[in-house]
């Protein structure tokens, strides 16, 4: 079934609740919200008399956003254009257009926010990823990671032609610059890896900041969902609605094509760092993925685990998929002087190996291309035609 995030809903179809009030018959009609937003309250925009005439004809139209997997964020759309965004840390903006005043009745809490916003600053590149493909770069002011770490970013950069500056790691953003970039506001993370030493700078100079937890959902439809959180302060809800939808309609083609495979093949995925070999567990985001694409996760439990199982996992698997790019673990000989134990796993022998796309952490808008990357690797036979980008065979 086609998912449809937006839906403009014309007067003939909007339901108006009537509710008669002593003798004077006062009107009121209750906004549209989400499903799943969080109700802000009883009050509303008190922008408007109650009427003394009939009805007109026509209403405004109404505004819905639904988000069936994310589980970190609302978003609620209420009259005169304002929208309630609440955020991973249970924040809540009250989002103004630009130049409209504030209107009265809203909870004292709530942080107001002039839209489309004009000096953003993104604390990650996963979040920047998210925006990427909407030409907003004139909106954003900085971005929190060092220029040179993420080639297609800077490409992305370059090309639109504005002074966006790199504000450094995001364990040590640069304060200066952070005060040089001067921002309306700055989008960050939390969760299990916060950015702490960003939000301290943050609330030192004033400036308002929302949370992003994207990385902190277990399924990639939530990611991509997390682009939706983004549109309503930048004022592209529809762009961005119409880009998830097709993001999950690709998804719907590709789950019926795998529906009717054969075969499943075992799938180990993994990183080494330092002498240490790291893996997901079965409820992780890629867990999800390659169980989407068609394939068996091989580990339970996530975290460390020895070179012994780790060796033993990759005896019975078909692929493997290694979470590191061509700058880490460039070709076989890198990899085998980092894990000898796996020489003769029948995956090395076979030369099934995958490992990221050096943009991988950058390009998550393509979470959709990702999943039918992986479907393509393990049923190759089902996308013949299929050139997997997000992924590349470990070189020789």
């Amino acid at each position: 079934m086609k998912k449809k995030i937006l839906a403009v809903l014309t007067a003939s179809i909007l339901a108006i609740a009537l509710l008669t009030a002593c003798a004077e018959g006062e009107q009121t009609s209750q906004s549209d919200t989400t499903p799943a937003a969080t109700a802000p309250g009883t009050t509303q925009p008190a922008t408007t008399e109650p009427a003394e005439t009939e009805p007109a004809e026509t209403e405004p139209e109404s505004r819905f956003m639904e988000i069936r997997y994310a589980t970190g964020f609302s978003v609620e759309y209420l009259e005169d254009n304002i929208t309630i965004v609440t955020d991973a840390e249970n924040q809540r903006f009250l989002l103004v257009p630009r130049g409209q005043a504030v209107p009265s009745g809203f909870d004292d809490d709530m942080i107001v926010i002039e839209t489309p916003i004009q000096r953003a600053v993104f604390g990650s590149t996963t979040h920047v990823g998210m925006i990427a493909p909407f030409d907003i770069w004139g909106n954003i002011a900085g971005i929190v990671t060092p220029h040179g770490q993420v080639p297609y970013l800077d490409a992305d950069i370059d090309a639109s032609g504005y002074d966006i500056l790199y504000l450094g790691g995001w364990r040590d953003p640069d304060y200066e610059l952070l005060m040089l970039s001067n921002p309306d506001l700055a989008f960050v993370y939390t969760g299990s890896s916060p950015q702490t030493e960003l939000i301290t700078m943050l609330e030192e100079l004033g400036i308002p900041f929302a949370v992003n937890n994207e990385y902190m959902e277990p399924t990639y439809q939530g990611r991509m969902e997390w682009m939706l959180f983004f549109a309503p302060f930048f004022g592209i809800d529809e762009q961005v609605v119409n880009y998830v939808d097709n993001q999950f309609e690709m998804l719907e083609e590709m789950y019926a094509i795998v529906a009717g495979a054969e075969h499943r093949p075992n799938v180990a995925w993994g990183s080494v760092w330092q002498g240490t070999i790291w893996v997901s567990g079965a409820d992780s985001f890629v867990a999800n993925q390659v169980r989407s694409a068609g394939g068996e996760w091989m580990f339970d439990v996530g975290g460390q685990i020895s070179f012994e199982e780790f060796y033993v996992a990759l005896a019975e698997a078909d692929v493997f998929i290694l979470a590191m790019n061509e700058q880490s673990v460039p070709d076989y000989e890198s990899l085998l002087a980092m894990v000898p134990i796996i020489e003769d796993a029948p995956v090395i022998v076979n030369r099934n190996v995958w490992q990221f796309h050096v943009g991988y952490w950058y390009f998550t808008d393509r979470l959709a291309g990702q999943v039918l990357d992986l479907a393509a690797i393990f049923h190759p036979d089902l996308f013949p035609n299929h050139a997997v980008f997000n992924y590349n065979p470990l070189a020789e």
